[in-house]
């Protein structure tokens, strides 16, 4: 299918947790869920630095990552990229650490969560897409 930018926002805009596979040290595959947002370029997620997945994208930058309804007609979303790893311990990171947040929480829930992993936590990965396949219906 031939994927436009607006039906990649569209469905990368709905609340669904993405799944990122990196590449271990011995060439194994690693997939973890993550919460993320979509700014219509790149993903962002906010993570912490030691987790496995992280220090396999600072080895090796290549990416994929989906997204995909658990109901029919199971429409779902595949990309692959690079990354970049930055901490960003300033009031800028906050703000983006609380924005990922505000899509999966009620308001009143945002910093009750992130609060408590502010400042420990403030890595932040962004996916830049390179190739993005979507379809709307499973097979």
């Amino acid at each position: 299918m031939v994927v436009n930018a607006q039906d990649v926002s569209d469905y990368l805009d709905q609340s669904k947790v993405g799944v990122i596979a990196t590449m271990r040290r011995d060439g194994s595959p690693h997939a973890v869920p993550v919460w993320y947002q979509y700014d219509g370029e790149s993903i962002l997620v906010w993570t912490e630095k030691n987790r496995a997945w992280v220090k396999n994208v600072q080895r090796d930058g290549r990416v994929a990552f989906s997204v995909q309804d658990d109901s029919p007609p199971f429409a779902a979303l595949v990309l692959r990229g690079t990354v970049t790893v930055a901490d960003r311990l300033d009031d800028s990171g906050l703000k983006a650490a609380k924005d990922i947040c505000r899509r999966y929480l009620n308001d009143d829930e945002v910093d009750g969560y992130v609060d408590p992993y502010w400042p420990r936590l403030h890595t932040f990965v962004r996916i830049v897409p390179e190739k993005i396949t979507l379809w709307r219906r499973g097979y």
